[in-house]
């Protein structure tokens, strides 16, 4: 991620899809329950070692990658994360000072974290306990992915295979590969 851009999402500071967290003291729980209601709703981006204000506090420079490890660790392990998610979490450099930048796309499941899950709510996140609101969830994120659509009136020759390799060219440079 360029410096122009995470100061532009600085300055506009926290919203339904942008958190921030000032880790000073390592990775805690309020950070993978913005992941779990990023999850849960349209996908997000949480930048760790910067304050509620949009201030850039860093993380400890040394101690980042064994954050990034760490953070890896909890988010595969299903006792913490039901469903596991699969994040990378990059490492930035941003002013002279050591940020972790997290993107976090809209997942197609209802997650969990410590068996409790939570949705984003404006720039918060809140624990859904309500069994009404969790079958909303799961309405909502059943009508936001095609994969699970039927299309009556495709047919087998509706796909254009001759655009494959431009699909897959795109999908590379978004990805950064």
């Amino acid at each position: 991620m360029e410096a122009n851009m995470i100061k532009s999402i600085l300055k506009i500071g926290e919203t339904i899809a942008v958190e921030f967290k000032r880790c000073g003291n390592g990775i805690e729980n309020d950070v993978y329950e913005s992941i779990c209601s990023f999850l849960n709703r349209f996908g997000g981006d949480l930048f760790m070692g910067v304050l509620d204000d949009g201030t850039v506090y860093g993380v400890p420079e040394k101690a980042a990658p064994d954050m990034v490890k760490n953070f890896i660790s909890c988010i595969s392990n299903p006792a913490l994360f039901s469903p596991t998610a699969y994040l990378t979490p990059e490492i930035l450099s941003y002013e002279g000072k050591t940020i972790i930048h997290v993107h976090v796309f809209s997942s197609a499941e209802v997650h969990s974290f410590k068996k409790v899950i939570y949705d984003r709510v404006n720039d918060s996140d809140v624990k859904v306990t309500a069994t009404a609101q969790i079958a909303q969830m799961y309405i909502r994120k059943q009508n936001i992915f095609t994969e699970r659509k039927i299309y009556p009136y495709a047919k087998m020759e509706d796909p254009r295979l001759d655009l494959l390799p431009k699909i897959r060219i795109m999908a590379q440079n978004h990805a950064g590969g």
